[in-house]
């Protein structure tokens, strides 16, 4: 269902049960309603005949200098439906179609450093995650997704920021970038 299976789609029938569950650690719901619903399964019919999504997932670590990293670099498992293509090389994915696209960046901080994830379309950064504090000691997930308006041929692709760095692993796979056209 996320990333963290490697499937961002379930193939679902009339009459089966979907649920998520909490594989290690522990929820604690917190004392007020936003702390609550801080955890939250979302899921919708998509049924389309120009379908277009993609998911991409990082397992490792990474650490960036000055430079940045241009563009992120993502493992090769790769989920793509309909004709939209993904580049291994460029780390990017093509749009085939114009529509609005719900897109999605996630990552995970590691203790003390700063972190950022852009996402960048046709060259120019949109939207990302952030956190600029580097004192808190923690990881924490990150994630923030919003809906495109793109065209057929628009590129996509994730820039990690500079003197950033973040946290996934394959146990956990945090770093992600997914997207499917909506309308």
């Amino acid at each position: 269902m996320t990333t963290l299976a490697g499937k961002f789609f379930l193939d679902c029938r009339p009459n089966i049960a979907v649920s998520v569950e909490l594989i290690s650690g522990s929820v604690s719901p917190g004392p007020t309603a936003q702390e609550r619903s801080l955890v939250s399964f979302t899921a919708f019919h998509y049924n389309r005949t120009d379908a277009a999504a993609w998911s991409v997932f990082r397992e490792s670590n990474w650490t960036v200098g000055a430079g940045g990293m241009n563009p992120f670099t993502f493992g090769d498992d790769v989920l793509t439906v309909g004709s939209v293509t993904w580049s291994t090389t460029t780390n990017e994915v093509t749009i085939p179609v114009y529509g609005n696209y719900y897109v999605y960046v996630s990552g995970a901080t590691l203790p003390n450093r700063a972190f950022g994830l852009t996402v960048h379309r046709n060259g120019r950064g949109v939207f990302g995650v952030y956190r600029t504090s580097s004192t808190y000691n923690g990881i924490d997930s990150l994630g923030h997704g919003l809906v495109m308006i793109l065209d057929a041929g628009d590129r996509l692709k994730v820039v990690a920021d500079p003197n950033t760095a973040g946290y996934s692993g394959q146990d956990s796979r945090h770093a992600s970038f997914f997207g499917f056209l909506v309308v």
